[in-house]
């Protein structure tokens, strides 16, 4: 599928890099980040563990949602709130939050079959018919 997964965010000076960069490597753990003046940016090709993530706090209609809201053609843009990730978890950010959060862009080709993949409608599923 070819992904390119581009995750950043800012450190602010009350924050701890390393804290921060173990944050993006317990969600993209194959994330290659460099630190870029104030800001930590990652690259990763797998959306493999978020997924794994979303099933396992059982958010993956919830993410479905903003997956779908957020997808422009090949590129998917949303947002997760930092502090949230520094437990291993995910929550996505609407609005501003006060420590800021980490940007992911995501571009590929069918993204569509990503989002089903990672994301599946389980609402479906539960209702026992399609």
């Amino acid at each position: 599928m070819g992904l390119k997964i581009k995750i950043s965010t800012r450190i602010y000076p009350t924050e701890k890099e390393d804290v921060i960069r173990k944050a993006i490597l317990s969600i993209f753990p194959d994330a290659n980040i460099k630190r870029e003046e104030d800001y930590l940016i990652g690259y990763s090709s797998s959306m493999e563990n978020f997924g794994k993530i979303l099933r396992e706090m059982r958010i993956r209609d919830a993410a479905r949602g903003v997956f779908l809201s957020n997808l422009k053609g090949n590129k998917l843009i949303f947002r997760i709130n930092k502090q949230v990730a520094t437990k291993g978890k995910i929550s996505f950010s609407v609005g501003d939050v006060p420590l800021g959060d980490i940007t992911v862009i995501v571009e590929g080709d069918d993204l569509e079959d990503l989002i089903d993949k990672i994301a599946p409608d389980t609402r479906a599923q539960r209702s026992g018919h399609s």
